[in-house]
């Protein structure tokens, strides 16, 4: 399926859940929670219900249209990696509607274990990104980060280890879920302090 027809697709699967939203309008609470924090995850934020119930999937679709708008630029003047733009393309539908479906079963009064389904999406996400970056070329990659002098062997070198940190710890928070959100937590810290270690390391060396 086309890249193109994959995005008008996304916008259609964000949507969706809207649905779910409209046919317990009535049963929602006028105030709704919709963000949750702290260690329990408790709610800490509330929009009105109109808001709540139609405002966020506009939301989502304008924060999609900025990030294909994003994909489709850089793939046009800076060289495209078609199979990872997919990947780009269908990370705010999954969070979309995970998150949507999640807010409106909460406020419904259904018993919803936040905290789980969230590191479970990040992990998917975690996972899908580094199945598909070892698909980037290092032309393409050095297209898209113009002025980065980053030779084929180096890009060829890194660009699996981070594949493997991505996936590894997609599948580790997968496993966290079975745990403590302290867990969880420390992976993800891990992880970025990790991607940002390797990142400076191939920075100093490109050069």
């Amino acid at each position: 399926m086309k890249i193109k027809v994959q995005a008008w697709l996304s916008y259609v699967v964000i949507l969706l859940p809207m649905v779910y939203g409209i046919w317990n309008y009535r049963a929602l609470p006028n105030l709704m929670a919709t963000h949750f924090g702290g260690s329990d995850l408790h709610p800490d934020g509330f929009m009105t219900k109109p808001v709540a119930v139609f405002g966020l999937p506009l939301l989502m679709i304008a924060i999609q249209l900025f990030s294909v708008t994003m994909t489709h630029l850089n793939a046009k003047h800076k060289g495209a990696a078609p199979r990872f733009e997919r990947v780009v393309i269908w990370i705010v539908p999954l969070i979309a509607v995970v998150t949507y479906t999640m807010t409106i079963a909460y406020n419904l009064g259904h018993l919803v274990d936040i905290w789980r389904i969230s590191i479970s999406m990040v992990g998917v996400v975690f996972i899908a990104m580094g199945n598909y970056l070892p698909t980037v070329s290092a032309t393409a990659y050095q297209r898209m980060h113009r002025g980065f002098n980053l030779h084929p062997e180096a890009w060829q070198y890194w660009k699996y280890r981070f594949a493997y940190l991505l996936v590894g710890s997609g599948v580790l928070l997968l496993l966290s879920i079975l745990t403590v959100p302290m867990v969880s937590a420390v992976i993800i810290g891990v992880v970025v302090v990790a991607m940002l270690t390797m990142s400076l390391i191939g920075l100093i060396r490109a050069r």
